[in-house]
């Protein structure tokens, strides 16, 4: 942690593990800081009556810290450390000269609005992060992080590790085997392109955005011996919907030529362009020409129904960042049985990644190497907030802000990036909008530049739609509050740049 201004969170010259006395009282410490804002916040005078000196509550009281310490039942000595706390955050300020009159500043007074301090009591980000990941992380996930490092190959390890696969399986909800890496959601995708491609392997690489594309890029660093690349139109244009006649024509293709194609790819949610791909339709083509089905799940396990065995994916992939709702750097990733009989005949499996080792250490509880136990800290919390909410009311709450997101964009004018069809749909987990160019249009810089100033970070488009689309997450442990605050900045955005097409 940052250490505070004039050492009050100094602990230089203490015992090493001083930190834990910390941690024993941070719930008392927050309650304090409760106490103290609740307090100005009742008696803060407006700028009007400190402009006329009368910064004297209605019952006479100056906002000094004896008042403040009798009103909120505290001794001085502990309301002077916390309200120097706050001012420390800038939550609080001092006005005058001493005795100082203590004020609860605007930055404050939002803090008291937007927080429920009755659940937990934190600092609100400047800025909002709305962009597909990472996503904010909640401050019990983030707290898990600083837990002291423990023996990872003892048991304490081995029986966090055995619930966080068991619990992503029933997420995933698979039988397969199932793993986590100590590597992002990239990491996982080259482990399964690099565990299934050896000699004589030819792919089936359905894409159409950027993610769908990277898995012919993995496929051409491991020598694939052939990569067909399925995409909708002669132009490989992102955003439009798959279809399916294609890639049955690229399946039967393969079939009658030498080079059975063995793996098809797919990204099942395309978070750079918010379109949802038909993964059970592949899937069935998929095993009704004998190939391995490697589905990118990465953007839709955890805010979206992705029943993986029921949807025939051989190898299912997630990443930690994402609807799961834990800082970025884990992946996972479920094997099926007729992926183990083609991993097991591939003799160039990469060695960091190798799945065998990985199926290896598990029987032990373990991964075969060192994990990064800080992040296992984390997903092993961010996984017992997804049990307390229920997957089903998780999954239904990605939906109903993902629909606000579309209906609220469409009626301020705007257009929907992705082109659907009968098999596809749109991401429950962000969503895609074209930068309007209507009356005079609006730059990139403008429209994401403005919401910044207003707070809130939304993404880009990527690659060749840089500059053209603009997305919105609604993914991990986000609420209605934060999709409404993107959403106000957005119009406000539009109106300074009289675009606000809608009626």
């Amino acid at each position: 942690m940052k250490r505070r201004k004039e050492g009050y969170f100094d602990f230089e010259h203490h015992h090493p593990n001083a930190y834990l006395e910390r941690k024993r009282n941070v719930e008392q410490g927050l309650h304090a800081r409760t106490k103290i804002l609740e307090t100005l916040a009742m008696s803060t005078p407006t700028e009007a009556a400190v402009s006329n000196s009368e910064e004297i509550r209605e019952d006479g009281t100056e906002l000094t810290i004896k008042a403040i310490s009798e009103s909120a039942a505290m001794s001085y000595s502990s309301s002077f450390h916390h309200l120097r706390l706050l001012e420390a955050e800038k939550i609080v300020k001092r006005e005058g000269k001493r005795p100082y009159k203590w004020m609860v500043t605007g930055k404050g007074q939002r803090s008291l609005d937007e927080v429920d301090l009755e659940l937990e009591v934190t600092k609100m980000e400047e800025e909002l992060l709305m962009i597909p990941g990472p996503v904010p992380v909640l401050p019990r996930i983030r707290e898990a992080m600083t837990k002291p490092m423990i023996f990872h190959r003892g048991d304490e390890f081995g029986a966090m590790y055995e619930e966080i696969v068991e619990t992503l399986k029933e997420i995933f909800q698979t039988t397969n085997d199932l793993f986590v890496l100590s590597g992002s959601g990239t990491c996982a995708m080259e482990a399964a392109i690099g565990n299934l491609v050896g000699n004589e392997t030819k792919m089936v690489c359905i894409a159409n955005g950027k993610f769908g594309e990277r898995f012919g890029e993995i496929a051409a660093k491991y020598k694939a011996d052939a990569v067909t690349p399925v995409n909708v139109n002669v132009n490989f244009e992102w955003g439009h919907s798959i279809e399916l006649e294609a890639v049955k024509e690229a399946l039967e293709s393969s079939s009658s030529s030498d080079l059975q194609s063995k793996i098809v790819t797919m990204v099942h949610n395309e978070t750079s362009t918010g379109i949802l791909n038909p993964a059970k339709e592949v899937g069935k083509l998929a095993r009704k020409h004998d190939a391995i089905f490697v589905l990118d799940c990465i953007t839709s396990i955890g805010g979206d129904k992705v029943p993986v065995d029921e949807l025939g994916a051989d190898i299912a992939i997630v990443g930690s960042q994402k609807c799961l709702g834990a800082p970025p750097g884990l992946s996972a990733l479920s094997v099926s049985e007729r992926a183990w009989e083609m991993i097991h005949e591939n003799e160039r499996r990469p060695y960091y990644m190798d799945l065998i080792a990985y199926k290896k250490s598990l029987e032990k509880k373990q991964t075969p190497y060192t994990p990064a136990l800080p992040l296992f800290f984390a997903l092993h919390e961010a996984l017992a907030v997804i049990r307390e909410e229920g997957m089903e009311n998780r999954i239904e709450r990605h939906r109903g802000l993902a629909k606000t997101v579309r209906d609220a964009v469409t009626g301020l004018g705007l257009r929907l990036f992705p082109k659907l069809n009968e098999v596809s749909d749109y991401s429950n987990t962000v969503t895609a909008i074209e930068i309007p160019d209507d009356n005079g249009g609006i730059t990139d810089e403008q429209l994401r530049g403005g919401m910044r100033k207003r707070g809130v970070i939304v993404a880009g488009g990527q690659g060749k739609l840089k500059g053209e689309i603009f997305r919105i997450a609604t993914m991990g442990n986000i609420t209605e509050r934060e999709v409404m605050r993107t959403l106000d900045a957005l119009e406000g955005v539009l109106k300074e740049n009289n675009l606000t097409l809608s009626d």
